[in-house]
């Protein structure tokens, strides 16, 4: 047997679960070959204190055959400048910028690249929507100590500019309690900034709609969008001290588009829109989603059980709308038909791919429970059968 790094622990601190016979260098990481004596989740389970205790990371690996105990240094690596990360961000505000100019009714605006400027509350809304829900995860594995990404924004040339925004966990996850709250904490933060932003934007001016936009004007098109209880409550409290239009908002008479002869809501209001949206796709509890990660947390290993239950869910959903939609809704809901149908082979998929683990698998405390099962009552308030549709 090789002699024990003299920056790692000592070999004899756990052989009796994973046998070294070589080791070497990479960098600033210690790379351990041997045999492992237990199963993977058991080997991390009893090496992850060791290591942490000397300043490393342990994650195990396979290469080429031969099981590998790699070992990074927490706190010692220089950061590196997240250029992906910056470069995408810049991406997103441009391509939201783009996609508010719809909702200003800026006519061609990539003739005069400025004029995308005057969409920058709806692009300021939307990002900032995202961007609060993801730092609230990051804030709290920076808290744990867990390894983690600054956020990943996705430009994309759809309504909203966007595809969303996600951090990537790179560190093992300590405890079902440090799950749960770094699970929680983007829904949470994401929904003090939707609601904020729901209520400015509600309680701003609408924008005038030029008399070039009408049915007949090539390119123009009609979106009517759904609102949740949540968006509604809001309307109702903005409504009575706001705008004149918060209640045609409420009642879903304004759409984005051509709706008005003459006014439209203002679009920072879509911001809030979208948070919610994003609220209860990410509380769906299954897989690595939101929700999936605060279910493990108040389950364990049972939350399986119950997730298994939801793309049948989202199925059911889509063939309700299929069938008997325009009935109950007197609308047209075959785009919702197609989201909920994308959601549930999605939801399918991710309940395949299996949940994060923590090292230890401790209960939560009450609060946090009672938290849990709020917070995914208030992502229900997020819901909205037909989240939109798309008029002509």
């Amino acid at each position: 047997m090789p002699n024990s790094p003299p920056s790692g622990p000592p070999f004899d601190l756990f052989s009796s679960v994973f046998r070294v016979y070589e080791t070497k260098f990479e960098g600033d990481s210690i790379i351990y070959y041997g045999e492992p004596l237990s199963n993977p989740h058991s080997i991390i389970e009893f090496v992850w204190p060791l290591f942490r205790e000397y300043g490393y990371e342990p994650q195990l690996t396979q290469q080429l055959g031969e099981y590998v105990l790699v070992a990074k240094p927490i706190y010692n690596a220089p950061p590196e400048f997240p250029w992906l990360q910056l470069l995408l961000f810049i991406a997103t505000i441009l391509s939201t910028l783009y996609a508010g100019s719809m909702w200003y009714y800026i006519p061609d605006p990539l003739s005069n690249p400025l004029s995308l400027l005057q969409a920058w509350p709806f692009a300021a809304a939307v990002i900032g929507v995202l961007a609060v829900h993801e730092l609230g995860h990051y804030a709290v594995s920076k808290y744990y100590h867990v390894d983690a990404t600054l956020p990943y924004f996705i430009p994309m040339p759809t309504f909203i500019g966007t595809l969303g925004a996600l951090i990537r966990i790179r560190g093992h996850i300590p405890t079902r309690t440090a799950l749960f709250d770094i699970g929680i904490a983007g829904p949470i933060a994401g929904l003090l900034a939707t609601i904020a932003i729901t209520a400015i934007g509600l309680s701003l001016d609408p924008i005038s709609v030029p008399t070039w936009v009408d049915s007949s004007t090539p390119g123009v098109f009609a979106v009517e969008f759904g609102y949740p209880i949540l968006f509604k409550l809001i309307a109702i409290l903005v409504g009575s001290h706001g705008t004149e239009n918060a209640f045609e908002v409420l009642m879903g008479t304004t759409k984005i588009g051509y709706s008005d002869p003459s006014m439209a809501f203002n679009p920072v209001v879509f911001g809030g829109w979208v948070g919610m949206f994003v609220t209860f796709l990410n509380l769906l509890p299954v897989g690595q989603l939101d929700g999936g990660h605060i279910l493990r947390g108040l389950l364990g290993q049972r939350a399986a059980t119950v997730s298994a239950l939801i793309p049948g869910f989202l199925f059911g959903l889509a063939a309700f709308l299929y069938y008997f939609g325009e009935k109950f809704f007197t609308a047209n809901v075959s785009s919702a038909v197609s989201m909920w149908l994308f959601w549930g082979i999605l939801t399918l998929f991710l309940a395949q791919s299996g949940y994060a683990r923590p090292i230890k698998e401790e209960p939560l405390d009450l609060k946090r429970k009672a938290l849990g099962i709020s917070i995914f009552l208030i992502g229900f308030l997020c819901f909205t059968p037909i989240p939109l549709q798309i008029l002509g």
